[in-house]
């Protein structure tokens, strides 16, 4: 069993840790014991000097698309879209439907590794190949497995490609969820597109075969207004009001934005608690909203944080949740560090039920999942303003992990990945990308 003794850190979580120097000892996959000033002999263990940089909980990005990620850059000749549903038709399903399973492994490999080096140590994936759909969770599981990071994978299903391409997108959940999840390292949800790209039939099947596996459901919630009026006018009720007819609307399910909901959807959220998921950077620049967060938050509706494909920042994406929030509502003081406080700690919650292990505090029994940041504050910390502190100072100085540690492992050690050769896999995937871009 490995030790890691990290000593001459400053140690902070967002629930109440703050040392302005101490030790942390890591043993196995847990962290074993906290201490504040001089650490201590352990024979053994691997001695991390921190330098008085700060070490706190890895991060988690509750909703991803982990496929985007050799969109970066892309041309396309015709790319005038006027509505949410345009981007998806011009840019998304043309890309998505180019992927082969090698490009699913590099996409994955490529976005794991920029998650890693933004201190994220758990990806909930939502995935999508249309062309190369049984056996692509496993080049992601592949891909993520080299990383060494910790992942709830799912596939994407939708009726949008015709029945075959439904029932292949339903057997790869289902084929993932029985043979491939790994207690504490991989997880899986049960992935559905959205609801105006998915029929009755094909919803009431994907509810036979989860339940039996205790699936939960990974799915797109009224991001565009394509989502409410599909179920208005075609089944006469309102998104949620729909998904909730085939027990989609349940704690273990993840609804990724919620941007165009009604009171009496927020109400049916609150009464079955799944977690809804605030994507505000990908929400501005598909101009489809900003979704109710703090009205969900009051309501006791699990909130938590994810990034949609754009990027893997989770400190700029909290910051942009701020932001938007303020913009939304012409007020200064809307979205407080009580409600950011509250959307980290869903992030974790999900980490915790998902990986059955607690998350997201620098206290003994927790999961070993640490960041060491590259930061040394110029204005006085502690716990009171720590979220301001890494929040602005991302955004002025660009924060960088020196040591990201998953599961009691190194993986990030001096802003690299030991044993991994980063040119020859960014040389693999601007080869790949060249060749998908010819397909979109």
């Amino acid at each position: 069993m490995g030790l890691i003794l990290i000593q001459n850190a400053r140690i902070a979580d967002f629930f109440g840790t703050f040392l302005d120097s101490g030790y942390v000892i890591v043993e196995g996959e847990r962290i074993a014991k906290v201490g504040e000033g001089l650490a201590p002999e352990v024979p053994g263990a691997v001695r991390l000097d921190a330098e008085g940089h700060l070490l706190t909980p890895a991060l988690v990005n509750a909703h991803a698309h982990l496929y985007s990620s050799l969109a970066r850059g892309i041309f396309l000749r015709e790319f005038s879209p006027k509505s949410f549903r345009q981007i998806l038709e011009q840019l998304w399903w043309k890309l998505d439907r180019a992927l082969d399973l090698e490009g699913v492994y590099l996409s994955a490999l490529v976005g794991g590794l920029a998650h890693l080096k933004r201190g994220v140590s758990v990806i909930f994936d939502h995935h999508a190949s249309p062309t190369a759909i049984p056996g692509s969770l496993s080049q992601i599981k592949r891909a993520l497995s080299e990383l060494g990071l910790r992942a709830d994978l799912c596939y994407e299903v939708t009726d949008r490609g015709g029945p075959e391409e439904c029932a292949l997108g339903i057997e790869e959940n289902v084929r993932f969820a029985k043979e491939e999840r790994i207690p504490g390292r991989f997880s899986a949800h049960f992935g559905l597109h959205a609801s105006f790209t998915l029929s009755d039939e094909t919803l009431a099947k994907c509810r036979a075969l989860a339940e039996p596996l205790g699936l939960g459901f990974h799915l797109h919630l009224a991001e565009g207004k394509e989502d409410p009026l599909d179920a208005l006018q075609k089944y006469g009720m309102r998104t949620a009001e729909r998904l909730d007819q085939f027990g989609i609307l349940r704690e273990e399910s993840l609804l990724a934005h919620g941007i165009n909901l009604s009171q009496a959807e927020l109400e049916l959220l609150a009464e079955r608690k799944p977690t809804v998921v605030h994507n505000p950077r990908s929400n501005m620049n598909n101009a489809v909203g900003a979704a109710q967060v703090e009205k969900m938050v009051a309501r006791g509706i699990p909130v938590a944080l994810g990034t949609d494909g754009f990027g893997c920042d989770m400190l700029g994406e909290l910051l942009s949740a701020r932001l938007l929030a303020h913009h939304a509502q012409a007020d200064p003081t809307a979205f407080s560090d009580q409600v950011s406080q509250k959307i980290l700690e869903q992030n974790y919650l999900l980490a915790q039920k998902f990986f059955s292990v607690p998350f997201g505090k620098v206290a003994p029994g927790y999961a070993a999942d640490l960041v060491l940041w590259e930061y040394f504050p110029p204005t006085p910390i502690g716990q009171a303003n720590l979220l301001s502190h890494l929040l602005f100072a991302n955004i002025t100085e660009g924060l960088r992990p020196l040591y990201v540690i998953v599961a009691g492992e190194i993986r990030l050690k001096e802003g690299k990945v030991p044993d991994l050769d980063e040119r020859d896999i960014l040389a693999k995937a601007q080869k790949k990308a060249k060749e998908l871009w010819s397909r979109v």
